[in-house]
């Protein structure tokens, strides 16, 4: 074979492998996760008493990141951690693991326990991930209690006497019985007998306002709530709640209620009880649970958090803005977020940059045109975009926390300007408008208007949420879901 074909097949060949190892690299390269996440299964289990169960827990996390495993726990039982409390995740990674559930050998039979397991991080930021589970503890369920009266025939059992008190949710006589009360829903209970306790449970999420009311309790009794934490200390208490109708105040109205901001995410117990300890067959009420909102520091939604300028979080990431240029909608969003841009500034001219956030006040206006979360700063850098040339929190002799920077250049070329929010807050419900005017000579009125003119205006865009009801939950007896008398399975 001629040479240089044999030396021009084996450099082909070389390249074939070669193209074939990298492109095997590149294909098996993982793809990073989306998320961070922690997921148990079983999520519930049986499991006698005496003995262990295992759950299966896995972390996904789109970092790498070094977990803390601790517990929260009711009824006595013990987790065990076989691998220790320390779990690492690479990032796009995933890692399993298993708990053991130990349930005391005196739990009762039927009997269900709320479960929490707490995994923390703090680098590259704090982060804390938790997730419900529950054992159920298996065996034969105790029967009513019987007595034997003695005869001259063949013996015979008698049940003992006493009301039938049976609403469709006993036991639930304390927190390691509590049935789970579902957001949005209405039970309907007894105090039944004389001195009866009714737990609940449900899952709070850290930041949201809860409301648990009883919107209905029948005569004879009068009622209390306590609400406690995952650790049972108690934490809200009420016994009347007279003020239903801020409008007409009923100081006769007994039936209590407890509203609520829910400090950290975990289960959440609620205690119902007679004042008096009180308790019979028709001694009837309805409680319901109603997770009201997030208020004025609302959860993000990453979906709706970037703005259609991101990503801008650095001087050369820096959008231009051009003269006489207004950019809509931009967001402050998530927190710590810093939005930048860039401009073309001629020796001479005089250019004045502001924020506007009034088109995005809102119905409810609180503090006169101030949005509701917003107060920005704007600062003003050279052409390097690190030499300081100006900053601004308020525009100076207005009624507003928007900024404002007058700019004349000295030398032609592009100037930076970076916004954003005071103490770094974000959320995707702090909007504002971003203008550059470029000022016509001897022009006096150039600057921010004060009647909003420059911008149109517009309602505040909310998002609608998925997968509840078009109908507002009121907690009001007469709107309240109708109330079921057992417990969901």
């Amino acid at each position: 074979m001629n040479r240089s074909l044999h030396l021009r097949n084996v450099g082909f060949a070389t390249l074939t492998v070669l193209m074939l190892i990298f492109g095997s690299q590149w294909w098996s390269a993982p793809v990073q996760a989306q998320a961070t996440t922690i997921t148990v299964a079983p999520a519930s289990l049986s499991i006698l008493p005496g003995q262990t169960g295992d759950f299966v827990f896995t972390i996904t996390s789109s970092e790498t990141r070094t977990f803390t495993l601790s517990q929260t726990s009711t009824g006595g039982v013990t987790l065990a951690f076989p691998s220790g409390t320390q779990v690492a995740v690479a990032a796009g990674g995933s890692a399993t693991f298993t708990v053991k559930a130990l349930v005391p050998s005196g739990a009762i039979a039927g009997s269900s326990f709320a479960q929490t397991l707490l995994a923390t991080s703090s680098s590259p930021t704090g982060l804390n991930l938790s997730v419900f589970f529950t054992v159920v503890v298996g065996g034969p369920v105790p029967t009513s209690t019987q007595t034997s009266t003695p005869t001259t025939g063949p013996a015979t059992v008698t049940p003992t006497a006493g009301p039938v008190c049976k609403d469709g949710f006993e036991p639930d006589n304390s927190p390691a019985a509590a049935r789970t009360l579902d957001v949005s829903t209405a039970q309907e209970h007894a105090i039944c007998p004389k001195g009866d306790e009714d737990w609940l449970v449900f899952g709070g999420v850290a930041g949201k306002i809860y409301t648990i009311d009883i919107s209905r309790q029948d005569p004879g009794i009068d009622l209390s709530l306590e609400l406690f934490d995952k650790n049972l200390n108690s934490i809200a208490f009420n016994d009347d709640y007279y003020n239903r109708d801020p409008n007409n105040p009923n100081p006769g109205d007994t039936k209590p209620r407890i509203t609520i901001r829910i400090p950290a995410d975990g289960p959440y117990y609620v205690k119902v009880r007679d004042a008096a300890g009180r308790g019979g067959v028709n001694y009837i009420y309805d409680i319901a649970l109603l997770d009201q909102s997030y208020g004025p520091t609302p959860t993000l939604v990453r979906e709706i958090c970037q703005d259609l300028f991101e990503s801008d979080g650095l001087p050369e990431q820096a959008r231009l803005i051009t003269s006489n240029e207004i950019q809509e909608e931009r967001r402050l969003c998530p927190t710590g977020d810093a939005d930048w841009v860039k401009f073309f500034g001629k020796a001479g001219k005089r250019y004045i940059i502001f924020t506007d956030t009034r088109r995005y006040v809102g119905a409810n206006k609180v503090n006169g045109q101030a949005q509701a979360g917003a107060d920005t700063v704007m600062v003003l850098t050279d052409r390097d975009g690190v030499s300081l040339l100006d900053v601004n929190d308020d525009i100076p002799g207005g009624s507003t926390l928007d900024s404002q920077i007058e700019f004349t250049p000295e030398v032609d070329g592009f100037y930076f300007v970076q916004v954003k929010n005071v103490g770094d807050i974000g959320n995707q419900f702090i909007r504002y408008d971003l203008t550059l005017l470029l000022c016509l000579p001897g022009q006096t009125d150039c600057g921010r208007p004060s009647d909003g003119s420059t911008t149109k205006p517009v309602q505040p865009i909310t998002p609608q949420p998925t997968g509840t009801p078009a109908d507002e939950f009121v907690l009001d007896p007469s709107s309240t879901p109708r109330p079921t008398a057992t417990a969901t399975p």
